[in-house]
């Protein structure tokens, strides 16, 4: 069976632009958007957030006896702990946003109360999402505010009970939403799209209370590094092209730790083709690409591995290389564990084996070869086997084997056929972010 926890947690954006001052424009950012040509950010490193009352007048969408202070405090502690930044975080009587229109009223604030203004964020239709957060910037990419909204007609909590959404989990997204950052393609992040009700894979849904590497990464490019780090930082930027110097817009780069597979960060080329990643950590790591996004022309881009750059401190490391694309007859699509699929990434324990599924499109057993960049990581010899999902989808399973010594951190799965077309979960494989009981999936 399918359990998708597939609920977006959208940023809405509102630009005021200086030197155009009788127009407003609504963006709603998501991974299909093409990213920003610039970041957004705080003037100030000392960030101010009014924390509604509603959140403690025993609302009904928080189940009783949720430890909603600490959730608040330990998601805004799980940011300032990754960059230079401090929040300044007050109680107020506030129930409502701000109206729409080219700017706000000055005030951040966070809140879960039914009102006109807040439920206009969720466009008619909050079904499908756990909150969303509308930010106030400059021409000049300035934030002068930003409100998140917790979606009221949701259910949240602090205990893991299934069905409702994690409520620190919730918070840590959305925070990264207040500080300018956008979702990213790693699906292990907190800053991925999707999030999952607790009850996904049988477990609770806290793993994104912890940040990744590529978490780390966006928001130290942006505020710098908290004291002092002697692993941080040095950049790496470049321009992908096609053979006849078509740029290649649109295309996600991601890199990987050499020594450990780890996924360090990733970022998408812009219009002319051009990347660049700051405030990496000091290091050898391997760059990969692939398309984007899905869904049309080349959608099934097989990807390419970039070469190997070593990060230093101070210096960028320049990578410009010509892509040789080729179409794939299949796709990746979703991973799963215990006959769940979904587009989440699973949590994974270190010295333990579990059966990881994969489903997609136009695969079987027979003809894939799974590999995993992290010496770590390695498939049991003849465990894979196939599953009937419905004519429409492909779905394989095998059993993975973790080494005790693996780092905590996000690992990619590689799929490849005989004929050298591959495609790859990046980021999908989650291990030491707070993993929550054990399952039918764990062998031992």
């Amino acid at each position: 069976m399918f359990l998708f926890g597939k609920t977006r947690s959208c940023i809405l954006v509102l630009l005021a632009v200086l030197s155009m001052a009788n127009f407003a424009f609504a963006l709603s950012f998501d991974s299909s958007n093409e990213t920003r040509s610039s970041k957004l950010y705080w003037k100030s490193n000392l960030i101010p957030i009014s924390i509604s009352a509603s959140l403690f007048t025993g609302n009904p969408a928080i189940r009783p006896d949720s430890d909603v202070s600490g959730a608040i405090s330990r998601s805004l502690e799980t940011w300032e702990k990754a960059a230079n930044i401090k929040f300044e975080a007050t109680i107020t009587d506030s129930f409502s946003v701000s109206p729409p229109g080219k700017s706000g009223d000055g005030v951040s604030l966070l809140t879960i109360a039914q009102t006109p203004e807040n439920l206009m964020l969720f466009g008619g239709d909050p079904n499908d999402v756990s909150a969303r957060t509308r930010v106030f910037y400059s021409g000049k990419g300035n934030i002068t505010e930003a409100d998140i909204v917790l979606n009221p007609y949701q259910q949240f909590s602090t205990d893991g009970s299934f069905g409702t959404f994690d409520l620190e989990a919730t918070l840590t997204h959305e925070i990264g939403h207040l500080l300018g950052l956008e979702h990213s393609l790693v699906l292990g992040s907190t800053m991925q799209e999707n999030q999952a009700k607790n009850g996904v894979y049988g477990l609770p849904a806290f793993s994104s209370r912890t940040l990744s590497e590529d978490d780390i990464a966006a928001v130290r490019s942006i505020y710098g590094v908290s004291g002092d780090s002697a692993d941080c930082c040095g950049s790496l930027s470049g321009r992908l092209t096609f053979s006849k110097g078509k740029p290649a817009a649109s295309f996600f780069v991601w890199l990987e730790e050499f020594r450990t597979g780890r996924v360090i960060s990733g970022t998408s080329t812009n219009a002319e083709g051009d990347f660049s990643f700051e405030s990496l950590p000091i290091g050898e790591f391997d760059v990969f690409v692939r398309l984007n996004s899905r869904g049309s022309g080349m959608m099934n881009f097989t990807p390419e591995r970039l070469g190997r750059v070593r990060i230093e401190n101070g210096k960028n490391f320049v990578l410009d290389r010509k892509l040789s694309p080729r179409s794939n007859d299949f796709e990746l699509k979703y991973v799963g564990f215990s006959g769940q699929l979904s587009v989440l990434s699973i949590p994974l324990e270190p010295g333990k084996t579990f059966v990881v599924y994969l489903g997609g499109r136009n695969f079987d057993s027979k003809e894939l070869l799974v590999a995993f960049s992290s010496p770590f990581i390695n498939i049991v010899p003849g465990t894979m086997m196939d599953h009937d999902f419905g004519k429409d989808l492909s779905v394989v399973s095998f059993e993975v084997r973790l080494e005790e010594e693996i780092p905590d951190g996000d690992y990619t799965v590689a799929v490849r056929k005989a004929d050298g077309a591959s495609d790859v979960l990046v980021g999908v494989l989650t291990v030491g972010k707070q993993f929550n009981g054990i399952n039918s999936y764990l062998i031992n």
